[in-house]
């Protein structure tokens, strides 16, 4: 039977939870600046065609190589857990993986290049521009193996600089081809992006020297199978989950019009982006370390209710300033017109309680690999959400979409529990039920104050949620917050 986690094991796996996550958080920053900046210059130099045209040249680039990409989570878990004797191989295998997947992305966009410009633009004009997105996508998917096999092998620091340093080369390349070319540059910009964070991956990328004879294919197909089958279960729950959401988005644009449909998404997208800043994060470094655990019911259960006390009580002060400051973010984000969302926002903030708490049972699913039950819950919460928000649009208007928002994380909570409990016989510590309880009242009780009184009636909540995740840290962490900030200091001094 494996140990407890000690006191002194929290401490240690705690700290290195929030180092992880404090890279991985300003990674992502780094990227939305990135995002933001692209957005800007084309909206300025080329205008509402060269946004448009982003758009379409990206559709079909996420559509083609999301689905090519899709096996990245089980190369994670497979690398996670294979024996270091075994790892070198099995590196040679995923990286054989990615240029096949890639490669078969490249020529099916390649093929169908020039249907896509004639349903996209009802002309051929477009056909060359769809085959740069086509190769845009082999190096997009060598990319992305790279990246599962530095977060699988536990090389953090490598992913985080690779990243970073391929996002801002890829935008400083691309700046010249917008302001030079105009709507001409946009495809080969992708391509010039897409092959820059390619190139700073591969000069990071560690190697992994083989003995004996390289992987045939027959050995490259058989070992990749786990990860393959898996990467097809969520490939399919992806295009499902996308489906739905589509729906949903037609539906709300039909009866209430394209407004609402943009104020929706809008919301959706401060909610679900910038809050699940902190889930991503995280999920880069528990996804492999729970792989290697996940046969143990009573170990995984250690990781499961650590991550959702440290997660949650990281969140629990972005949550009450999320529900006191919700229109000030919105002013800063949009404009006066976006406010009418504001309602959605405070409650669908609340949501994400429920949100991040489900997230670290649902990691478990994939950490065990078990595709079909992923696939199964996943689905099932999606046609949930698309129950939950035409139902309670229809009876409560911008604010229901809040509440559906928040309904759904909760069913999805007690779907992904009952998986983990029936399944994997996982059962959380006391302490993994009572925090997220407790942090849950605070959050309803600031979200009703707050839109009885007005924003100051929240201001004590955020207040109290500082405090309450300084003294959770300082209890995880084993130290107060003065002397990790001393040990954070003269670490820094050092390096």
């Amino acid at each position: 039977m494996a140990a407890p986690l000690t006191s002194k094991h929290r401490s240690g796996l705690s700290a290195h939870v929030l180092k992880v996550m404090g890279m991985f958080s300003g990674v992502q920053i780094v990227a939305i600046l990135c995002s933001i900046v692209r957005t800007k210059l084309v909206a300025l130099w080329l205008g509402p065609a060269g946004v448009g045209l982003i758009g379409i040249f990206l559709t079909s680039f996420d559509t083609v190589a999301g689905v090519a990409q899709s096996g990245t989570i089980g190369v994670t878990r497979e690398l996670a857990m294979a024996p270091k004797s075994a790892l070198a191989r099995l590196v040679a295998v995923v990286r054989r993986w990615g240029w096949g997947l890639g490669l078969a992305g490249m020529l099916i966009c390649v093929a169908l290049s020039p249907l896509l410009s004639s349903f996209s633009f009802e002309n051929y004009s477009h056909t060359f521009d769809f085959m740069l997105v086509g190769v845009a996508i082999l190096f997009a998917c060598i990319y992305n193996m790279e990246g599962a096999v530095m977060q699988g092998t536990g090389a953090l620091v490598q992913l985080g600089r690779s990243t970073i340093a391929g996002g801002l080369l890829g935008l400083a390349l691309s700046i010249p081809l917008y302001y030079f070319w105009g709507l001409a540059s946009i495809a080969p910009a992708i391509l010039v992006a897409a092959l820059s964070n390619w190139i700073v991956r591969r000069y990071m990328q560690t190697t992994y020297p083989l003995t004996g004879q390289a992987p045939g294919v027959k050995e490259t197909i058989v070992s990749g199978k786990s990860f393959a089958v898996l990467g097809m279960f969520i490939a399919v729950t992806s295009f499902a989950s996308n489906i739905v959401s589509y729906i949903f988005m037609t539906y709300l644009n039909r009866e209430a019009g394209v407004e609402t449909a943009g104020y929706f998404q809008a919301g959706f997208t401060v909610v679900n982006r910038y809050v699940g800043i902190v889930l991503a994060a995280v999920g880069t470094e528990f996804l492999p370390r729970l792989s290697k655990v996940s046969m143990s019911p009573r170990r995984a259960a250690l990781f499961i209710t650590h991550e959702t006390i440290l997660v949650l009580l990281v969140m629990f002060p972005l949550i009450t300033l999320f529900i006191c400051c919700d229109e000030l973010i919105v002013r800063l984000l949009y404009d006066s017109r976006f406010l009418v969302m504001l309602p959605f926002i405070t409650w669908a903030i609340v949501g994400t309680v429920f949100r991040a708490w489900s997230w670290c049972l649902a990691v478990m699913i994939l950490a065990r690999g078990d595709g079909r039950a992923y696939l199964l819950t996943e689905i099932f919460s999606a046609l949930a959400y698309l129950g939950l928000n035409v139902l309670f649009y229809e009876h409560f208007g911008i604010a229901g979409m809040g509440y559906a928002y928040a309904l759904w994380f909760l069913l999805y909570l007690a779907i992904v529990w009952a998986v983990c409990y029936g399944r994997y016989h996982i059962v959380l510590r006391s302490s993994g039920v009572l925090v997220p309880l407790g942090i849950l009242a605070v959050s309803v009780a600031a979200a009703l104050l707050k839109s009885m009184a007005g924003w100051w009636a929240a201001v004590p909540f955020v207040l109290l949620s500082f405090v309450v995740c300084v003294l959770g840290m300082e209890r995880l962490l084993g130290m107060n917050m003065a002397d990790l900030m001393k040990k954070f200091v003269g670490k820094t001094k050092k390096s």
